[in-house]
């Protein structure tokens, strides 16, 4: 079933362009262009970078010259963001497809005709989609890692990699992934297409966007113990979503019309 439902993904060619550019621009153009940009400004006497990004940045910040601080500003404030979009965008483009796909392809009532059960079903959709989303967000935050690399040796600026980081890839960002599928399998029934599953990654994007812009409003500041309690309670979280959504789980639902349909 995962391989199945890994192979109708990359045959979808809409989903599979997806899954390849949303990484590569939210970690890779936009990076390089912003280091560009970072590179070319004027680094006279006159031009400091305000209080408050200072402030956000740490002690060790002070140290650092015009062109520096914004580049650090970019890796340490916006860059989370960027990569946490990746396991969100990938989870939900994956999981529509494992769970609606067969239904618009009309392969769904093969699945039901197998010899798997319906738990069997479902955890395997539900692995197959996770998987894939932290293997593409992992494969982006190496790339991102050697571009931004790269970028801070030119601008002799410190390595970007912290404790943050390190927390934000190796625990929320599976977490996050975990999350998204089991949320898009809860509520796959509601959804009557993937182009319509695919409107969730706003749903799911917004309380992460706005919690970490809440940091320029002064309202929170994001460290490593603040992700890791994060990070912990998205995973509990998701396992008792997980186990919610696989009780709630029928094949047979997905072939039905929704009620506005039959109305």
């Amino acid at each position: 079933m995962v391989k199945k439902d890994l192979g109708a993904i990359w045959q979808r060619k809409g989903i599979r362009a997806l899954l390849m550019l949303v990484p590569v621009a939210l970690l890779m153009v936009i990076p390089l262009t912003y280091s560009l940009v970072i590179a070319l400004l004027p680094a006279g006497t006159g031009n400091k970078v305000p209080v408050a990004i200072l402030t956000l940045l740490g002690e060790a910040a002070q140290a650092l010259n015009y062109r520096q601080a914004w580049f650090a500003a970019f890796t340490s404030l916006l860059c989370p963001m960027l990569f946490l979009s990746v396991p969100v965008i990938c989870s939900v483009a994956s999981a529509s497809l494992a769970f609606l796909g067969e239904k618009e392809n009309g392969t769904l009532e093969t699945a039901l005709l197998s010899s798997m059960n319906p738990k069997s079903i479902y955890n395997s959709k539900v692995s197959g989609c996770s998987l894939l989303s932290i293997l593409i967000s992992a494969v982006s935050f190496l790339v991102f890692a050697l571009t931004v690399s790269v970028a801070g040796l030119v601008l002799e600026a410190p390595f970007f990699l912290d404790w943050n980081w390190l927390v934000l890839v190796v625990l929320l960002m599976p977490a996050l992934s975990f999350f998204s599928v089991s949320f898009v399998s809860l509520v796959v029934t509601r959804v009557h297409s993937v182009g319509e599953g695919l409107q969730l990654v706003g749903y799911l994007l917004l309380p992460f966007l706005t919690l970490f812009l809440a940091q320029f409003a002064g309202w929170i500041k994001l460290n490593a113990l603040v992700l890791l309690g994060i990070s912990l309670g998205l995973w509990v979280a998701a396992i008792v979503l997980f186990n919610a959504s696989a009780r709630r789980f029928y094949p047979e639902r997905l072939l039905k019309r929704p009620l506005e349909e039959v109305s």
